[in-house]
């Protein structure tokens, strides 16, 4: 291990050189910051014999090391998030869907009579004809008809306003 007023001297010696090197790699000069005190801590923890004639070479090619670990590292995420930002839409587009289910359900709930949201669920929900539902609720076929066509009228209206593609 190094003593402390020797990693000084080092440190004071070769710290610049390490600096432009990495910010010549990595163009900026807060991860550039950050390599070098990277390459000063490992060289303090490890046991390596350090030798006066090879040092520098030895420290710019742990930076420069270092530097590339982390643009390779930089370039993996682009490409994750390159990758994941389709996944990503479809969940946003899921939650917004979802979202427009809600507030269709809301609407539906609290703005439609009780016999319109029955025969909308008998539509939409069980797939039934206009005929079954009328037999159902014991209405004519025109009255479901009515039903259906006014609360979807209603329901473009007033989504219409919202922004939302109902």
């Amino acid at each position: 291990m190094i003593d402390k007023t020797e990693f000084e001297q080092i440190f004071r010696h070769h710290y610049d050189g390490m600096f432009r090197l990495a910010r010549r790699m990595l163009g900026d000069d807060a991860e550039s910051k950050d390599v070098v005190s990277d390459v000063f801590a490992q060289l303090l923890h490890s046991q390596t014999d350090l030798r006066t004639d090879t040092l520098q070479p030895y420290l710019l090619t742990l930076t420069r090391n270092r530097c590339i670990n982390l643009l390779v590292h930089r370039q993996r995420e682009q490409a994750v998030q390159v990758e994941l930002k389709p996944l990503r839409q479809g969940l946003s587009q899921e939650d917004d869907e979802q979202e427009q289910l809600d507030a269709l359900q809301q609407f539906i709930d609290s703005q439609l009579p009780p016999l319109s949201q029955q025969i909308l669920r008998l539509r939409y929900q069980q797939g039934l004809k206009y005929r079954e539902i009328a037999e159902a609720l014991k209405v004519s076929e025109v009255t479901v008809h009515n039903h259906l066509s006014q609360s979807l009228k209603q329901m473009k209206d007033h989504f219409k306003t919202k922004g939302y593609g109902i």
